[in-house]
């Protein structure tokens, strides 16, 4: 079955909550056709009507071959600085909405739990009402929490959690740091969002939380922001950096052949690239849609840049190897 693990949705019940709500400050701006313009703590999205419609979502797997996606929340609606209250009530329509969906679609959606990250005990709970009463797939967790990085001991609790459920969690990146910098040209969304997924990356290693959390089902999304690509420049660093050194006991490339990753990354010598640094089997296929920026066509993405028999591991396999399902 070939299933796409990174595609946004926005379940209706939590989108209206959300705009109700002013501590969100959500609002829609303008609807012109398919398009749907947002405004999210003063940022402007433009979004599109398939992330509220599963039928076209379904249309489009449809027409590019994709059996089954899994769902999260898209990235304009998480936001870690309302109240954790009000964060866990919003956190719970919008898996609640996830869970409808995939049992009237079982076959065709399953989904990532959103979670209140600035609260982790919450969203450590709510991780686990998900898997246990909704079978969703895992958690979706942001790769930093208002400037905090996922290596902080205050998350804890959620990768307890899922180590404890045996699910994996989906790491994508939000509000990432210098949007001063990259306001023109959505250079936030090109080349901001993958720094800070690096960067959480590079402080998971660092810190030694990989060690501690051995066999902890990471998937990173856009197949590790620059990550893969600064293996060896994070090496030569720890290398030749004498507070550093003594503290890694394996090789930076170890680490990173121990994460998952998606596909998204358009340029099929630089997936081949990663497959040299991260076996085949780590990688599952991803489009980001229905963003403008994601893959358009996934599927003949990687029967384009890979042998068939990888193909067939990204494609499928490698997907159900790491949920059972």
């Amino acid at each position: 079955m070939i299933t796409d693990i990174h595609c946004h949705f926005i379940p209706p019940a939590y989108f209206d909550f959300v705009k109700q709500h002013g501590e969100f400050d959500t609002r829609v701006t303008a609807e012109r056709g398919e398009a749907v313009d947002l405004v999210c703590r003063g940022a402007l999205y433009g979004l599109n009507r398939t992330f509220f419609e599963p039928a076209r979502q379904i249309a489009r797997m449809d027409a590019l071959g994709i059996d089954r996606t899994v769902i999260s929340l898209a990235t304009p609606l998480i936001n870690y600085y309302v109240d954790p209250k009000l964060a866990l009530a919003a956190a719970r329509l919008c898996n609640d909405g996830f869970a409808d969906l995939v049992a009237s679609e079982p076959k065709r959606f399953a989904a990532w739990a959103f979670l209140p990250m600035h609260d982790a005990q919450s969203a450590a709970d709510e991780l686990r009402r998900c898997v246990r009463e909704h079978g969703l797939t895992g958690g979706h967790v942001a790769t930093n929490v208002r400037g905090t990085y996922l290596s902080d001991t205050r998350f804890r609790p959620i990768f307890d959690a899922a180590k404890e459920l045996d699910v994996p969690l989906f790491l994508h990146p939000a509000d990432p740091p210098g949007r001063d910098r990259t306001a023109d040209y959505e250079l936030t969304v090109v080349a901001g969002y993958l720094f800070d997924t690096t960067i959480n990356l590079l402080r998971m290693i660092c810190s030694n939380f990989l060690d501690c959390y051995r066999g902890l089902k990471l998937v990173c999304a856009h197949a590790g922001g620059y990550g893969l690509m600064l293996r060896a420049r994070m090496q030569r660093e720890v290398d030749t950096n004498p507070a550093l050194s003594p503290a890694l006991p394996r090789k930076v490339g170890d680490y990173l052949r121990e994460l998952y990753f998606d596909s998204v990354c358009f340029e099929p010598d630089y997936l081949r690239f990663a497959m040299s640094i991260v076996p085949p089997e780590r990688f599952l296929l991803g489009s980001d849609a229905p963003f403008p920026l994601g893959e358009p066509d996934p599927v003949k993405f990687i029967a384009r840049a890979l042998p068939a028999r990888e193909a067939q591991l990204v494609l499928s396999e490698n997907f159900a190897r790491l949920t059972g399902r």
